[in-house]
């Protein structure tokens, strides 16, 4: 039985469980994935791989890049739905340069506001712990890429009885598997830590 197939039934066994004594949350979902990946001793949370970082910054705390936020701008919103904490990296769509990178928790959701016009890919990426250096992590779990690219353009209606300025809102969820709406696209972990 290959390890994927064992994992499903190992997830399978430990929800079925847990449904048994109550209803199913994220947490009993997240209990029961952490079980299956301990029975099949995958790497765990516990096991970072190398040193950490001593002091994580806070969700939503701007780690790297050229970005400046304004005190005017659009709003991207992301919830990390589990399954670690992640990384989330925005980078500008034309160049592929690191805009911003942002550290998020497990359970948390952040809020960015100010973000200036432009056109953005999102990433983000799982990991055990945060490195020495608490930008990246001291190994990826698994990097995905949002599909497809989001277009911030602020716009300026001027008509003779007033002046509306329309700035845009993103929100997303991010997961470990595929259980969204939207499908991420798988991405090599060394593309993800490039600057």
């Amino acid at each position: 039985m290959k390890d994927r197939e064992l994992r499903v039934l190992l997830v399978c066994a430990a929800w079925a469980v847990a449904g048994m004594a109550a209803p199913l949350t994220a947490a009993t979902r997240a209990a029961g994935i952490a079980a299956a990946d301990a029975a099949m001793s995958t790497p765990a949370a516990s096991d970072p791989g190398g040193p950490v970082c001593v002091a994580p910054p806070p969700t939503g705390q701007q780690l790297a890049g050229d970005m400046k936020l304004g005190k005017e701008g659009h709003s991207i919103e992301i919830e990390n739905a589990g399954g670690g904490d992640s990384l989330v990296k925005i980078r500008h769509a034309d160049t592929g340069k690191l805009a911003a990178s942002f550290f998020i928790r497990t359970h948390e959701t952040m809020l960015i506001d100010g973000v200036p016009d432009g056109e953005y890919v999102i990433q983000y990426a799982f990991g055990p712990a945060l490195a020495a250096d608490c930008r990246s992590f001291t190994r990826i779990i698994k990097a995905n890429a949002l599909p497809g690219t989001d277009k911030l353009k602020t716009e300026t209606i001027d008509d003779d009885e007033h002046t509306e300025v329309k700035r845009m809102s993103v929100s997303y969820q991010l997961y470990v598997t595929e259980t969204g709406n939207v499908k991420p696209v798988p991405l090599d972990p060394a593309a993800f830590n490039a600057d």
